[in-house]
């Protein structure tokens, strides 16, 4: 008898294990990663709401709630109607919690203004809590198949942060179709897979605008031979085997810099990013050949903020590379030459930063044709440096 029990509690505490990493699967599925300041309090409105649907169960079969929330069995000297008691309770007052954490989940200024408003907010935890709690029902039964789908590919999985306002949603997705076609990808942007249309569908129509803007009204995917791409209002998605997939990161993070998409998820990241994305505005409309101090000094200006700034790793490293991007535009400029097109084509440098080399009939590296590239690429730099240079003197 001891052996069997010893048995059954390995065999919950597995199912338990199991169940928390499908629940994990189910709820980035479906929301996508959300910036870290939202982390947590995504996670705990997912496992309140599911939580509430199994307390709902508990009501009408207290044995079964009990065993679904502790994966034990309720003894028999425990009267039902106390526990029914317990989890009526439960019902009531996870939706008001719920409600109270969507609250966390709005920027400050987002957030309802008054006794009244705030109360109603909370109020909408009600159909909110329903609504989550049904699609993450949906999605721990849909993500297996979707996981197994990707596991039989033997393709890997990346996200990117990429903040997209409601109303910009279909204009970044076509930004993101135009960059990967024009660097052979040949995608094409279709609705996303039923497992994900139908428990958006649910949260859309039960919860309506109470939907946390976690979601997108109409959700689109990105297909290719080689790729797939789910773009959420905060991160996108890319699959496909692990060299496309970094490739594809490379040229997305490259060529929305300065999109109405960001990049970075805080509120002061974001601020940092208008900047330079306007400094980049007026450096394009520049005459070839001159660079206005004024840009130089809003440049510098941005620099000091970014080193000074509180910014973590990630939003640094983003905001970095667009300061270079900003310096190289500017670079071009003061050298006389037009900025490089937005949209790589089939000859630029590769969006990993290695130089393509030239190649023979026999598919060998021709070493002369290389070096003769990279002095090309060496002299424009120095030339673009000493206009700089002769510019600043004369000032």
């Amino acid at each position: 008898m001891a052996i069997i029990q010893t048995l059954l509690a390995f065999l919950s505490r597995q199912a338990s294990k199991l169940l928390n990493m499908v629940f994990g699967w189910a709820t980035t599925t479906l929301f996508g990663k959300v910036p870290q300041n939202r982390q947590i309090w995504l996670s705990a409105l997912a496992l309140a709401s599911v939580t509430w649907l199994v307390v709902v169960l508990g009501v009408l079969f207290p044995a079964l709630g009990v065993f679904l929330l502790s994966f034990v069995t309720l003894p028999e000297w425990v009267n039902d109607n106390l526990v029914r008691l317990a989890m009526l309770a439960a019902v009531l007052i996870l939706p008001l919690l719920i409600g109270a954490i969507s609250l966390k989940m709005l920027d400050p200024e987002d957030r309802p203004q008054g006794a009244g408003a705030t109360a109603n907010a909370v109020l909408r935890g009600y159909p909110t809590t329903l609504a989550i709690a049904i699609a993450l029902v949906m999605m721990i039964i849909f993500v297996p198949v979707m996981r197994l789908r990707t596991m039989l590919k033997r393709w890997a999985s990346e996200h990117v942060p990429v903040i997209a306002e409601e109303q910009d949603y279909l204009e970044i997705v076509q930004d993101i179709e135009r960059a990967l076609d024009q660097s052979g990808y040949e995608v094409e942007a279709t609705q996303a897979s039923f497992m994900l249309r139908w428990p958006l569908k649910v949260m859309m129509v039960l919860s309506g605008r109470s939907a946390l803007n976690l979601v997108a009204d109409n959700l689109k995917t990105l297909v290719s031979p080689k790729l797939e791409l789910i773009l959420h209002p905060s991160d996108l998605v890319i699959s496909g085997p692990q060299k496309d997939v970094a490739r594809a990161r490379a040229i997305i993070t490259e060529q929305l810099a300065f999109s109405k998409a960001y990049l970075t998820w805080s509120k002061e990241a974001n601020e940092m990013e208008d900047r330079l994305g306007a400094v980049w505005e007026k450096s394009r409309a520049q005459v070839r050949g001159h660079v206005p101090a004024h840009l130089s000094e809003e440049l510098y200006t941005i620099e000091h903020d970014l080193r000074t700034g509180s910014f973590v790793h990630d939003e640094w490293e983003v905001l970095f590379r667009e300061k270079l991007l900003v310096e190289r535009g500017l670079l071009q400029v003061a050298a006389g030459i037009n900025h490089r097109p937005q949209e790589p084509s089939e000859q630029d440098i590769s969006s990993t930063g290695a130089q393509k080399l030239v190649e023979n009939s026999t598919g060998q590296p021709q070493p002369l044709a290389t070096i003769l590239r990279l002095s090309g690429a060496l002299a424009l730099t120095a030339a673009a440096l000493a206009a700089i240079e002769r510019r600043l003197a004369r000032s």
